[in-house]
């Protein structure tokens, strides 16, 4: 619960003088436990950062290694389109052991 000190009220008479500095110390208290709580939030959000950055970075090696089988994939269908069934079936091996 944060506290709030009113000028007003000291002016005005409806508090005690010598209730100030308590208010003063409960109210540093509690910006003290608000403030270690964003740290630790900060903490707990860098450290989530630095997760989802190395999750980017291993979805665009996959993401290129598969654009490499997908373009190689390509090559070998267009060789296929020209050439004799017993070619084709040869490619057709090759291109399954180059996937293993």
């Amino acid at each position: 619960m944060l506290l709030r000190y009113n000028r007003n009220n000291y002016r005005s008479g409806m508090e005690n003088p010598s209730e100030n500095p308590t208010r003063a110390a409960d109210y540093l208290k509690e910006l003290n436990r608000i403030i270690d709580t964003q740290q630790e939030l900060l903490e707990r959000q860098r450290g989530r950062i630095e997760e989802l950055e190395q999750q980017v970075s291993d979805l665009c090696t996959e993401n290129a290694c598969l654009q490499e089988r997908y373009q190689r994939h390509l090559a070998t269908c267009r060789l296929l389109q020209g050439t004799s069934s017993l070619v084709t079936l040869g490619a057709i091996k090759e291109h399954l052991t180059q996937e293993k």
